[in-house]
């Protein structure tokens, strides 16, 4: 099979498995046959700047629209750019179908240019990693999609190589059903229970409206994680601060008699240990490995079939109607008054404020890691889901912009604002390009204090490298961005931002907002969340 055939088929394949968006950059070899028979088939085709950048597009892309959208790489170095956007997507649970060009087989004895094992590089970030070949590949690519979407949710590579044979695979695994003695036991635990706490996780991102009829009856606190928050509404007096692991949390689950845990992956909590008394169930519709928690008892099967046990069996709780949002409230105040007497700069929670005050109902925001993060967390209520969007699990900078571009191509309807530092956004900053080319309504929003913010609160006073370690030099990102076609704006004052934003959401196209902030209230910001537990 020659390069166009099995371009065409794979193309093919890709369309009728519900991919709709590829992302990726181009090198030599097979990439054009591929991508132009994509948007034959009907995919568009968005160039990024950069392989990781790509990869975290189409996986966040896919996501939010329950498909399984493409990176298409060259091979050797565009491969290798991709690992951190990859590996992004595993521990996020997203799909992701990942398509590289490789040294074909048939020239592989006298080619050593850009030949790497690119199948060993990926077998530990992938679901699946195989060849697409000559031999069947429309059924290779089928069941690759397959494994992408199902959960949980992941990326697969596939080398693409017209000389060689087709990976021969297994079936993808049948759904888990639940033991019916398991759910006999969870019923005797429940009615044990007067005051249980319910948590959320990413696993339960598919029964969004299951969720909502429990939680709405339930009459207990609810904490959701990083990637779980708008499944359950935050105006909701049941909800209480975002899960992540650490210390803000702790009151509502040391006063529990019970925790049930509904599709939480352990993947999202900063690592420690687990402090709290009260006997845990966990429900999902996969198992859970890590030893972080240990479960009474673990039952996975189908995830909305399990809320309605849950329904069927709560208890009466003795909670106060509004435990989630009292608490919530004390935690959110610690925050706020986390805060400089006399600011030099803009204060990290006011930027999150102004921002939300001003943004359109259902505007989108993306979040890069780093100390901005947790006020951004805390203080960006949503209501639905992916209505803020994180890497949590693998808590990677440089996240936030191009799943900005992928919310914006997403969700066209909606404005989208992208939560940046100025470390994050150097480590993609050509995709303001991208955003430009693009004339996506996305407010690029960026914590400029020049520094490593989180890291250096992180550092430990003996083996600290000083400034060189953590600290950057003066960059103006709203010259930069002007240079890239957006709007750029750089503000130091609180009013200034206030006109800043305003005028943003005004506007149908792009701005990058370059905010010189003050991070000397980080370290009782990272206090008042995490306290003295460990952080990643």
């Amino acid at each position: 099979m020659n390069a166009a055939d099995l371009s065409a088929a794979v193309a093919t394949a890709l369309a009728d498995a519900g991919t709709t968006m590829m992302f990726g950059v181009p090198g030599g070899g097979n990439n054009l046959d591929l991508i132009g028979a994509a948007e034959a088939a009907g995919i568009r085709f968005v160039l990024a700047h950069a392989e990781t950048p790509a990869a975290i597009m189409a996986s966040v892309y896919g996501d939010i629209t329950g498909t399984p959208a493409a990176c298409v790489v060259t091979r050797g170095p565009g491969a290798m750019c991709t690992v951190n956007g990859v590996a992004n997507a595993l521990l996020e649970r997203q799909p992701l179908v990942l398509i590289t060009d490789v040294v074909s087989l048939v020239d592989a004895d006298r080619i050593a240019h850009q030949r790497l094992d690119q199948s060993a590089v990926f077998a530990p970030l992938t679901k699946l990693t195989a060849v697409v070949g000559a031999d069947d590949p429309s059924a290779l690519v089928t069941h690759a999609a397959r494994v992408a979407m199902s959960l949980p949710r992941g990326p697969v590579h596939l080398d693409f190589d017209p000389s060689s044979p087709s990976t021969q695979v297994p079936p993808v695994p049948s759904a888990a059903i639940a033991d019916p003695e398991e759910l006999h036991r969870l019923a005797e635990i429940l009615k044990a229970s007067s005051r249980p706490v319910v948590l959320v996780g990413v696993g339960a991102r598919q029964v969004a409206g299951e969720l909502r009829s429990f939680v709405a009856e339930a009459s207990a606190p609810v904490l959701m994680t990083y990637r779980a928050q708008g499944l359950v509404p935050d105006s909701w007096p049941c909800v209480a601060v975002p899960l992540t692991g650490a210390t803000t949390e702790s009151p509502l689950l040391h006063d529990a008699d019970l925790v049930v845990m509904l599709g939480v992956d352990t993947v999202e909590f900063i690592h420690g240990t687990w402090p709290y008394a009260a006997p845990v169930v966990a429900l999902g519709e996969w198992a859970e490995e890590n030893t972080y928690v240990s479960p009474v008892l673990q039952v996975v099967g189908d995830l909305g079939r399990l809320i309605d046990v849950l329904r069927e069996h709560w208890p009466v709780t003795t909670w106060a109607p509004d435990a989630g949002e009292a608490h919530r409230h004390v935690e959110l105040a610690t925050m706020l008054a986390a805060r400089p007497e006399h600011p030099d700069g803009v204060v990290p929670q006011d930027v999150v404020r102004s921002v939300r005050r001003a943004a359109p109902a259902g505007t989108v925001a993306t979040v890069d890691a780093g100390a901005h993060m947790l006020p951004v967390m805390s203080l960006w209520t949503t209501e639905q889901v992916d209505e803020v969007l994180i890497s949590s699990g693998l808590a990677t900078m440089g996240f936030a912009l191009p799943a900005a571009i992928a919310a914006g191509l997403a969700r066209p309807d909606r404005r989208i604002v992208c939560f940046t530092g100025d470390g994050g956004l150097g480590m993609c900053i050509g995709e303001l390009e991208t955003v430009s080319r693009l004339g996506l309504p996305i407010t690029v929003v960026v914590f400029n204090d020049a520094r490593l913010s989180l890291i250096e609160i992180k550092a430990k006073p003996e083996g600290h490298g000083g400034a060189n370690a953590v600290r950057y030099g003066d960059t103006d990102f709203a010259t930069i961005a002007r240079g890239y076609g957006l709007t750029g704006v750089r503000v130091e004052t609180l009013a200034a931002l206030n006109q800043a934003v305003a005028t943003s959401f005004r506007d149908d196209g792009p701005t990058l907002i370059d905010i010189r902030v003050d991070p000397s209230s980080y370290a009782d910001v990272v206090g008042s969340v995490r306290g003295a537990r460990p952080s990643r």
